[in-house]
């Protein structure tokens, strides 16, 4: 080897070990750093005087795990928004047992009724039916209202996932745009690569996404059922209309819980849509049903009663419109003439809602015994409701809190399933991204090493061009 040669390569040592440091320096630095992906820098021999180059910093990722990882993300994004949404809903319905249901409330109702029905002259047996239909109805009421307060707490988050979704989409677009300014495989381009990498796993909580680059390097983001969320630098606004519960991605439309459109598949945004547009107007149909029972019951069951006289149980003071259900349980009242069972008039409830004077009879229990009879039979309740139309009124109440205490868990257990899986994978991925600090201590002290030896050699070159000066 000529002494230029000599020289050149231990100049060109010296300077790939300057990058190596820093390369290893950022790794510790950023070790605890989230997002942060470990660097790794790729040494080259030159062919022509020797030495080194190094070529690249790399970041450490494993495409397919990442793609993997935010898929994962996505699906318990997905379970968590819906089994959070049924969370606030089930607790203040309650349980089964826990008297502030609207089947505990019906349970003391009908207790009540089966009193009267073996007291029919007692005021006492009568005003106490009537304060339990009473409470029962505040009780359907209260449920259908906090059932319209989860709705609207889901319009809400949509709207906030929506503009934050939105947002991260224009980042990409301002990365997409700086990137341009940095050498490919650069320690700038490396760590605006990191700040991508990080939004798109944020994106991905919110909507399943695919991820592809075009020829300048620019990122491309779509939804995994093919609709185009950004190109380059064009953003497709994501839209909602909570009118029909539509979404779209510009002008397409990604609605997740429509099956004949390839839009939004997993994400918050399909966990809300599925609570949205399916599990809460499920739920609120069985509340419209139980209402709809109630006052059907006792205007069938009531002789007493003229063709267009409500029963024990109106709505908003009105007889059943069967063309008026939807939100029949916010409305659900107690007719007027037995409100507050403090009007002189509580022996309706023994005589008929539509009687105009009360009977001389007073131990006849005879139309008491036709409203139990009632609340004994089929309520045919409709078949989308998930309950069966042979299940009686007495019954229903419970069904209905069954049901939906168990859709409750269903959604718990799917949500603490798709976390696990969600773990396991982003850990699988941090083994590969993420930083060992005994790994980089070693690495730094070979660095060191080889630093001190290209450092002998330049030592050792000058020292022999000393030498030759000297000779001459």
């Amino acid at each position: 080897m000529t002494i230029t040669g000599a020289l050149n390569t231990a100049a060109s040592g010296l300077r790939v070990q300057q990058t190596l440091s820093r390369v290893a320096a950022d790794n510790v630095a950023n070790s605890t750093t989230e997002g942060y992906a470990k660097r790794t820098a790729v040494v080259v021999s030159t062919l022509a005087g020797g030495g080194a180059n190094v070529t690249e910093v790399r970041r450490e990722v494993d495409v397919a795990l990442q793609r993997m990882a935010r898929l994962e993300n996505a699906r318990m994004s997905e379970q968590q928004a819906i089994y959070e949404g049924l969370r606030d809903y089930s607790i203040f319905l309650g349980e089964l047992g826990d008297g502030n249901s609207p089947a505990e409330t019906y349970a003391e109702f009908s207790a009540t009724m089966s009193t009267l029905v073996n007291l029919p002259s007692s005021s006492g047996a009568q005003a106490g039916s009537i304060l339990a239909a009473e409470n029962l109805v505040r009780s359907v009421n209260d449920a259908n209202q906090r059932l319209n307060s989860v709705r609207a707490s889901v319009d809400m988050e949509i709207r906030y996932e929506i503009s934050d979704l939105n947002e991260r989409l224009y980042e990409l677009v301002d990365l997409n745009q700086q990137l341009q300014s940095f050498e490919r495989n650069s320690f700038e381009a490396v760590t605006y690569a990191d700040r991508i990498d990080q939004i798109v796993d944020q994106i991905s909580g919110v909507v399943d996404v695919r991820v592809s680059y075009g020829s300048s390097g620019w990122i491309n983001i779509s939804t995994t059922g093919g609709a185009a969320l950004l190109e380059g630098d064009l953003v497709h606004d994501v839209t909602y209309n909570p009118g029909d519960g539509t979404f779209w991605a510009g002008d397409q439309e990604i609605t997740p819980t429509n099956d004949s459109i390839r839009g939004i598949e997993h994400g918050s945004l399909a966990g809300f849509a599925q609570l949205r547009n399916e599990t809460i107007p499920t739920f609120q149909l069985q509340l419209d049903e139980f209402a709809r029972g109630l006052i059907q019951t006792f205007e069938n069951a009531d002789t007493s009663l003229g063709a267009t006289d409500p029963g024990l149980f109106t709505d908003n003071g009105l007889r059943y419109d069967a063309s008026n259900l939807q939100g029949l349980a916010g409305r659900l009242s107690i007719n007027s003439r037995v409100e507050g069972a403090a009007t002189g008039t509580s022996w309706l409830i023994r005589d008929g809602l539509g009687a105009t004077v009360e009977s001389e009879n007073v131990s006849d229990a005879t139309q008491v015994q036709q409203f139990i009879n009632g609340m004994n039979s089929a309520m045919g309740a409709d078949p989308l409701t998930g309950i069966n139309s042979t299940v009686s009124l007495s019954d229903y109440a419970a069904e209905m809190i069954s049901a939906q205490g168990t859709t409750t868990a269903r959604a718990e257990s799917n949500y603490n399933a798709a976390r696990s899986a969600a773990e396991v994978v982003a850990a699988s991925r941090q083994n590969i991204e993420g930083v060992s600090i005994d790994e980089e201590m070693q690495n730094l002290m070979l660095i060191e090493q080889s630093f001190a030896a290209n450092s002998q050699m330049l030592s050792t070159v000058g020292d022999m061009l000393d030498t030759l000066l000297a000779i001459f």
